[in-house]
């Protein structure tokens, strides 16, 4: 009987033992699994400078040789900065082209009813973006690499939201400022916040650079 009782205290003592082990790799389990979850967390992106800081700066980081827009380029990230110098966080997209013709730059917005009235200076000055539908846009510029993209013309073939059209055409319309830096033309837009017209877009919520590739 002694021999029997003696059996079961040592099944129970290594029950006991087995349990504690268990509930130990539990615990460290789950401490590794909530540190790992930390470590990936990603940092909240700074707080951006002002437009005209973030343009001057990105003049700094390339070129802004008018010239250098002519041609045909694909769009290919959306991305963030806070001052101009540091790009963050870059999303690849691949959709978009725009096509920034002879004439990149108008005089005057009083200037454009005279351009799209002689087809050849229109051919010559308003920009092409396409992506689901074309767009028209005059670039005006404000001095150094600042612009402003005025809208003018587009096809009308409805797109349901949310859609990259959406965060490609809202970026172009609100661009402030640009620079050509290792064959990418980089414009630069104020953080869109509103959130109608976050609703209607994919990536460029937290986004304040569209970025193009030449091809």
């Amino acid at each position: 009987m002694k021999k029997t009782n003696n059996l079961r205290k040592k099944a129970l003592q290594w029950g006991v033992k087995k349990f504690v082990c268990t509930m130990l790799c539990v615990v460290f389990a789950l401490l590794s699994w909530s540190c790992q979850n930390r470590g990936e967390a990603e940092p909240p992106l700074p707080e951006p400078l002002s437009n005209e800081l973030i343009s001057f700066n990105l003049s700094e980081i390339g070129e802004t040789d008018p010239a250098l827009l002519i041609g045909e380029w694909d769009a290919i990230a959306f991305a963030y900065t806070a001052d101009g110098n540091k790009i963050l966080n870059r999303t690849a997209i691949s959709k978009g082209k725009l096509t920034i013709p002879n004439a990149p730059f108008i005089e005057s917005v009083e200037e454009i009813e005279d351009i799209l009235n002689d087809s050849e200076r229109d051919l010559n000055s308003r920009w092409h973006f396409s992506c689901m539908n074309w767009y028209g846009f005059f670039c005006l510029p404000l001095g150094g690499n600042v612009i402003e993209n005025i809208p003018r013309g587009s096809s009308y073939m409805y797109v349901k939201p949310p859609h990259l059209e959406y965060d490609l055409t809202f970026a172009l319309t609100a661009t402030r400022s640009f620079v050509i830096k290792d064959n990418e033309l980089i414009f630069y837009f104020p953080k869109i916040k509103d959130k109608d017209l976050l609703s209607h877009c994919t990536v460029i919520e937290n986004k304040n650079l569209l970025i193009f590739k030449k091809q």
